[in-house]
Formats: structure tokens, sequence, C-alpha cells
């Protein structure tokens, strides 16, 4: 079986940009890793993050959870700098 993980770093992502991938993958598709890797899904999202389209590709669902990400790496940058 494949992994979120391993399909984002067969992709080419690294740090910070395959940690967000991993996390947006398995927030929105905890129950079908398996699937989403056989079918190639995951490969298009890794892409999508690759490329930094990732917001417009997304349907609603998948932009809540995006900007979820985004607020909480913001509150650790301003956790970081205190």
């Amino acid at each position: 079986m494949k992994t979120f993980m391993e399909v984002g770093i067969k992709s080419g992502l690294e740090s910070q940009i395959l940690e967000r991938y991993v996390l947006y993958m398995l927030t929105r598709w905890k129950d079908e890793e398996e699937t989403q890797c056989q079918t190639g899904y995951a490969s298009e999202w890794a892409n999508r993050l690759k490329c930094g389209i990732e917001f417009g590709c997304s349907d609603l669902e998948g932009q809540k959870i995006l900007k979820e990400q985004i607020q909480m790496n913001m509150l650790l940058i301003t956790c970081d700098m205190c």
C-alpha cells in the first residue's frame, strides 16, 4: 500500500510543503488513503501543492481545510516570535 507520505516524496515535495500536503490529505481523505494513492488522485494533489495552485483547485470543504492550515501556521509563527 502506498501512503500520502510516499506519494508526496515521489512527487518531489519536501519539508513544509510535504508536511502540509500529508496533513491536508489525511484531514480530507483520512479513510481513503489507499484508494486516493492507487487512483492517482493523491499525486494530482501533490502536484497542486508543488505548483501552489491547491486553493484554486479545491472545493469549499477543501478550501476550509487549507484556510485552517494557514491560520495554524500563522499562530505557530507568532508563537515562535514571542
